[in-house]
Parts: structure tokens; C-alpha cells; sequence
């Protein structure tokens, strides 16, 4: 049994320290490969090698901070307490926001086959506190003697969401940023959103954190930059509009490009070859192997 556990902890040692020099960033923790914003996603896109963990917040009614993409219980992943599909023409009244933590906890994330990602791992799990998941990756990571990882952490609101299915933006950053502060590790978190009105208040209130400006438009580098009204560290955009030139143009006022999100080995190796600082990315297993074999290059 000791050799056992020795072994994995040498395989998850070597995996972990093949990171690779592209930011590679398991979207949801991968979730071509585990149940999307859970703890053992995270654990299990360390184990590949993930640089970051990319991750959604959202608020519960007793304002914690829920890790999901979708504000509701979304009908494609999640089941009831009682292990019952939710019906897609109800699942918006299923509102985190309207539920208090306990009440989310109850929720399976796991066991539901998922139509998107046939080979997704099936685990009993649930919807995690972002502290909890926090405290969960600096235990492993600690446990196991690998390099400290980052987060990149999108605040999932909208103007016609303020009040229905989360707080108002200023209340959302806080809440967000008072985790994040309380255990240590601001230096290595990205806040994105495509609400800019998060990243104003945080680049306000917290001038020092790193943002990135999620884009899903063909406005351009310089029209998005404007809107947003401060240069962000990182832009990401949606990957099939990032072009060689776009790249130069966003390095050259010191801005990172990370394009989302990229499945397919090839659009994988057309964004190496483009000069993006990294890549977000259901599938960390293929990003990593191709990173890696760049790198050898």
C-alpha cells in the first residue's frame, strides 16, 4: 500500500512539473474530462499538469460565493437532491441566487450524463464554495510538493441579471475579492468577466489585480479596449476571431492574449503558432501534450 501511494505521488509529481511555458487552462477544470467547477476537475487538471484553473463564480441568496458557469441549476448536468433530471423549461427557476448555500450543496453536478462530453467522468459531487475549492487545491498541491497554481475566475453577471439572478456588480466584486484576499493568493488570480462593469470596479477598488476582458464580438482590440475605458492585463477573446496580427497588436501595449475555447488539436496548434500567452481549454489533456511538443521544438 505504500508503494502504492508513493507511485501516484511520483506520477502526479512529474505530471505537475511538465508545465508548460503557454499558459495552459483547464476551462470548468476540463470539462471534457470531469464534472465541470468541481473540486475533483481541479485536482484532476493539476494531476495532467494545468497551469491555471479557469473557473465561474456566481452568489448564493446568503451571499456566498458559489463556484458554476450558469446562475441556475442548469438541466444539461445537474440533478435535484432527490436524483431527478430538471426539466429544461424550468431550470431558470432553480436560481442560485435564490437559494441559500445549503440549499445549493444538495444539488448532484455529478452522476448526469453530459450530451457535450460523452467521455466526462461520472462522480457523485456538488456545487463548491469557492473557498472551500480554494482551500481544497492548496491542500493537494501542498500535500504533494507541486509548483503553486493559478486561477482565473469569471464573475458570471449581466446588467438584466442585477437583482434576479445575482447581486448588483459592486457587491459581486466585493464578495469575490474578500475570499480571494482572505486566503493569500490575489497574486495568483485573474478576475474576467464580459460585464466590464466588474472589471471597472475591481480595477477601482483593487487596482493591483489582474483582469482580463472576455470578448465575443469582431469590434476589435482597440474598439473593446475603449469601451472598457483601462488596458487589461489579458485579453481573451473568442479563438476563431485572434489572428497573428491581433497577437502583435495586443503585445505590443503589454496586453496577454488567451483565446477561448479551444477542443480541437489544431486550433490548439494555430494559436501556438499565432503567439498567444495561453490557451482555455475543455480539453487540458490534448493542450498539454501539444504544448509540450512545442516547447521540445
Amino acid at each position: 500500500m505504500i508503494k502504492y501511494i508513493l507511485l501516484v505521488s511520483l506520477i502526479v509529481t512529474s505530471a505537475a512539473s511538465a508545465q508548460q511555458k503557454i499558459d495552459v487552462q483547464a476551462h470548468r477544470g476540463g470539462r471534457a474530462l470531469m464534472p465541470e467547477n468541481t473540486i475533483p476537475a481541479m485536482i484532476h487538471a493539476i494531476d495532467l499538469g494545468v497551469r491555471t484553473l479557469e473557473l465561474d463564480c456566481v452568489i448564493s441568496s446568503d451571499n456566498k460565493v458559489v463556484v458554476s458557469h450558469d446562475v441556475y441549476m442548469s438541466s444539461g448536468f445537474m440533478r435535484t437532491p432527490d436524483s431527478k433530471d430538471i426539466d429544461k423549461k424550468n431550470e431558470k427557476s432553480y436560481a442560485i441566487y435564490k437559494m441559500t448555500y445549503d440549499s445549493v450543496r444538495k444539488y448532484d453536478a455529478g452522476t448526469k450524463p453530459h450530451a457535450e462530453f460523452p467521455d466526462q467522468k461520472k462522480i457523485k459531487t456538488y456545487r463548491p464554495l469557492l473557498s472551500e475549492l480554494i482551500d481544497s487545491v492548496e491542500a493537494y498541491v501542498k500535500l504533494h510538493h507541486l509548483k503553486p497554481v493559478y486561477y482565473n475566475m469569471e464573475t458570471k453577471c449581466s446588467p438584466e441579471g442585477d437583482g434576479v439572478f445575482h447581486p448588483k456588480p459592486d457587491v459581486f466584486s466585493a464578495l469575490v475579492m474578500e475570499v480571494i484576499n482572505k486566503k493569500h493568493i490575489a497574486e495568483r488570480v485573474i478576475i474576467q468577466s464580459f460585464d466590464i462593469r466588474t472589471l471597472q470596479i475591481i480595477h477601482k477598488d483593487f487596482p493591483k489585480q489582474k483582469t482580463a476582458l472576455l470578448i465575443y464580438n469582431e469590434e476589435g482590440l482597440d474598439a473593446n479596449i475603449k469601451t472598457l475605458g483601462f488596458t487589461p492585463d489579458i485579453y481573451s477573446p473568442y479563438f476563431a476571431v485572434v489572428t497573428p496580427e491581433l497577437v502583435k497588436e495586443a503585445h505590443g501595449k503589454k496586453v496577454a492574449v488567451l483565446p477561448w475555447t479551444v477542443n480541437e488539436v489544431r486550433d490548439m496548434e494555430k494559436m501556438i503558432s499565432y503567439g498567444v500567452d495561453g490557451i482555455i481549454t475543455d480539453c487540458p489533456d490534448k493542450l498539454v501534450a501539444v504544448a509540450g511538443s512545442y516547447q521540445k521544438k
